[in-house]
């Protein structure tokens, strides 16, 4: 079984330097039903963009999941700011050249062994050390390869480089959450997804704010927080019914609540929904938010699925950890 992968909200740079996000919302049955990391895509019938989107191996164009920029937005940082654009007006045309060799580099190495990767994505860093988007894309970098302490660090300085939680970007604020989980915790990356959520709010971006709001559901129920939990969930299908996650998320928090006939009501429910729902099946479900949850939520669903109440879920650390329910 494969590890959790914390990539929940996983973003990339768009052509402007806003942050663009690369969530797995149309559900695909080519390439072994892989998500499409490639931007924004309609809402309807859309997987969790929660704990992680997919593992690593699930994705068409893995590159496509790093934080992706040009030189001008490796400049710019997050989404228009004067300040970064009078800063980046004082690089010249051969700086700009040089970075987007350092760039082209970085993602060329990506796929391969952490090390030199690693050292490529430092190297922007030093080019360009007080650019948000810089530690952003380490950070981002470092989160999907299991480097959990490191990304977050990363993403706390990209973070402090926007101006704070306050004025960070929201799909940056959300992977900084991610991470926060990743390392054990989750007051943290609670905090964060809040945060992350008010930022889709003032930004008028209603996917950023459902984004954060599933991941903070689910964080909850990692925290054994099951009612509220629950509470969260129901609010996000009220919002969107098709919300495939959140339907089998509904399932896991029912069956921690202990409210077993709820829980094969919320079951058929899922199983109802549309053409995609069948990749919620008993013989597919733990397999398609396994990595894409964290560990207490998908236990919750594997203890439902086996009519248990003890439930098994790799952790981020590798290890099979079992959780009991009511």
């Amino acid at each position: 079984m494969e590890s959790p992968s914390p990539l929940r909200g996983l973003v990339r740079r768009g052509a402007k330097g806003t942050q663009e996000v690369v969530l797995e919302k149309k559900m695909r049955t080519r390439a072994g039903s892989a998500p499409l990391w490639m931007g924004r895509v309609p809402r309807q019938g859309r997987a969790c963009p929660c704990a992680a989107l997919a593992s690593r191996r699930e994705a068409i164009v893995r590159t496509s999941s790093l934080c992706l920029f040009t030189a001008a937005t490796v400049l710019f940082g997050g989404a228009g700011s004067s300040r970064r654009a009078r800063a980046a007006a004082t690089y010249k045309e051969d700086d700009l050249e040089e970075l987007n060799k350092l760039f082209a580099e970085a993602m060329k190495l990506s796929d391969g062994e952490f090390d030199p990767a690693d050292e490529a994505w430092s190297k922007i860093i030093e080019f360009s050390p007080d650019t948000s988007a810089s530690w952003s894309n380490r950070g981002t970098f470092r989160l999907q390869r299991g480097k959990f302490r490191e990304a977050s660090t990363d993403l706390a300085r990209s973070v402090e480089l926007e101006g704070g939680p306050e004025k960070a970007d929201g799909y940056l604020l959300n992977n900084w959450g991610n991470a926060l989980g990743a390392c054990g915790d989750w007051d943290g990356a609670l905090v964060a997804y809040k945060q992350a959520a008010a930022a889709g709010e003032a930004a008028a971006d209603s996917d950023m704010t459902e984004i954060a709001e599933a991941n903070h559901a689910l964080g909850l129920l990692q925290c054994s927080s099951d009612e509220e939990s629950l509470a969260e969930i129901r609010g996000l299908l009220r919002k969107d019914p098709s919300f495939l996650d959140m339907k089998a998320a509904e399932v896991a928090a029912l069956w921690a609540t202990g409210n077993k006939g709820a829980a094969e009501e919320a079951w058929n429910s899922l199983q109802n929904s549309d053409k995609d729902s069948g990749l919620y099946s008993k013989r597919f479900a733990i397999a398609r938010v396994q990595g894409r949850w964290p560990p207490r939520p998908t236990a919750a669903l594997s203890a439902f699925i086996t009519v248990q109440n003890k439930g098994n879920a790799v952790d981020y650390d590798g290890t099979v950890k079992t959780y009991e329910f009511k």
